[in-house]
């Protein structure tokens, strides 16, 4: 099995698993090391089951992992084709190269690559190319190839662009068959495979194709078979899409049982037309992801509106006891977090803060009822566990792409006394009057929202005495960066909290976002950092 690992849809790391098992988490002994602070030293192993069988198995429930959008829960089996999802990483399952007739040897070794070259030897008098040697073309190839180019300009799909090329192709070679498969990374199945005869009837890669494949594309090479052997009189062609970035796919054509024999001008012209589909393809790629990017950035700022119209414009204080601060940093790829604080009606002081790994339209939805279900709560005086339990009964559907982590409690402020219950990881801490820092949660964690229905959210105690300060904050806090590329982290986060010990909120929050700006100025902060403070007086 092949993993190729990507961040942002970038590829980081290709991992070829023999038979033993694959650990993933942050640590450098993990053989997929994903340099995140918010991922454990192994939060995940990949493991063997069966002669051909693999297996997920989450390690640490703190930062989830989700196959194909589905939140793992228990081990979960894993197919080719599969995504495995964990924060802006993900890990996409391949088969080792034709693993169901080619011996199993790591794949992208110089060793395999040899194997597979030798065994896919070339019928007598087959002749080779590369993309860097030079091309004859004949004057009446030049119309066919003008024509070929304004067809595959008009194409926004790449089904259409493989429609009119299988079209086109047929055609100019004379082709009883003609065969394209595509893909947008250099390795692993093709994403689309279509193929036709000239009767129009659908088709797949012959054998001699397959035969091919390892030339096309291990070696990028394009190959002319004259005659496939002297049973069969077959000639082909074949090569592969190569775009600016690099291997694309696959091309095959061939002359069937028609007697027509391919010759080297056949291969020349055979090559400049797909470079001319490569390179569109290559464009209506890139065209379909800066059409995401804009789509995510239009769910962003959609995010971003309904959130400034959730957050309270003004927080209630309780003058000469306890006194509340937040602010918030709107992600700048991502959004997903809403807080709330509201005075109830015996005067007690009720909290909320929220976060959500979910993207598109869904943390709008999410933020909306998190905040509904929370005012709803405390309105009846409901304990923060039964506000919890209530939210994860409105959020749970069965499916696992929506996980929403929440922390809500209550707080005497004559006594200090509060009682709090937490659902997922959110930054809880209680800077004491020396500064010294502790953290807050169960024994246990307990599942973020939405992901199991009876799921119970235990109520925990906790006192805060006269001159501490509650600290309640999101994970965007780790994955702020400078321009150097270093995380901000929950360590130098707590550092500057404890420094400030002792100050009023609106002090220690004015530290805070001081030095968080100075530090991400010029780097990246792709989520919201949202920060809630309560100073016991």
């Amino acid at each position: 099995m092949r993993l190729i690992v990507l961040q942002s849809e970038a590829m980081i790391a290709d991992v070829v698993c023999g038979r033993e098992a694959v650990y993933v988490g942050s640590r450098d002994g993990c053989r997929i090391q994903l340099p995140d602070s918010r991922i454990a030293s192994q939060q995940a192993v990949i493991v063997p089951e069966s002669e051909n069988g693999w297996s997920l198995e989450q390690l640490d429930t703190a930062c989830p992992i989700s196959v194909n959008g589905t939140t793992v829960v228990d081990r979960t089996q894993l197919k080719a084709g599969d995504e495995i999802q964990l924060l802006d990483y993900a890990i996409r399952v391949y088969p080792d190269y034709d693993e169901s007739a080619a011996p199993r040897v790591a794949l992208g070794t110089s060793r395999a690559q040899l194997e597979r070259f030798a065994q896919a030897k070339l019928p007598f008098g087959a002749l080779l190319k590369r993309a860097e040697e030079a091309l004859a073309v004949a004057p009446g190839q030049l119309d066919g190839i003008s024509r070929a180019a304004l067809a595959s300009a008009g194409c926004l799909t790449v089904e259409e662009l493989m429609d009119r090329a299988l079209a086109h192709l047929l055609a100019v070679f004379a082709a009883q068959r003609a065969w394209i498969g595509v893909r947008r990374i250099n390795y692993g199945p093709m994403e689309y495979e279509e193929g036709r005869l000239i009767t129009g009837q659908a088709t797949d890669l012959p054998e001699l194709g397959n035969e091919l494949k390892p030339r096309v594309l291990d070696r990028a090479q394009f190959v002319l078979v004259p005659v496939a052997s002297r049973e069969d009189q077959t000639s082909a062609l074949a090569g592969p899409l190569l775009g600016p970035d690099g291997k694309l796919g696959m091309v095959y054509v061939d002359s069937g049982d028609s007697g027509r024999r391919y010759d080297a001008r056949d291969l020349d012209h055979f090559i400049i037309h797909l470079n001319v589909v490569a390179y569109h393809l290559d464009a209506i790629f890139k065209t379909l992801a800066r059409n995401r990017a804009a789509l995510i950035d239009g769910q962003v700022s959609v995010a971003h509106e309904i959130q400034a119209r959730l957050t309270p414009r003004k927080l209630p204080q309780w003058e000469g006891q306890l006194v509340f601060g937040a602010f918030r940093e709107p992600g700048r790829e991502r959004t997903g977090n809403i807080y709330d604080v509201v005075r109830l009606s015996n005067n007690l002081a009720g909290f909320m803060i929220a976060h959500t790994s979910a993207t598109g339209a869904v943390p709008s939805m999410l933020m909306t009822q998190a905040q509904t279900a929370f005012r709803s709560a405390v309105m009846h005086q409901d304990n923060p566990a039964v506000c919890l339990r209530m939210l994860n009964w409105m959020l749970y559907d069965g499916q696992k792409d929506h996980p929403l982590e929440c922390l809500a409690g209550v707080i005497d402020p004559d006594s200090g006394v509060m009682r709090y219950s937490v659902a997922g990881h959110l930054g809880a801490y209680i800077i004491g009057q020396r500064g010294e820092p502790r953290q807050l949660g169960g024994e246990e964690p307990v599942p973020a929202l939405g992901l199991v229905k009876s799921t119970v959210y235990p109520l925990l105690p906790e006192q805060l005495e006269p001159g501490e300060t509650l600290v309640l904050f999101t994970p965007g806090v780790v994955t702020a960066k400078s321009r150097r590329d270093e995380v901000f982290g929950e360590e130098r986060f707590v550092n500057i909290l404890c420094d400030g010990f002792g100050q009023l909120a609106s002090a220690m929050l004015k530290e805070l976002l001081t030095d968080l700006r100075n530090f991400t100025e010029g780097g990246q902060q792709p989520d919201d950092i949202t920060v809630i403070l309560a100073h016991r007086v």
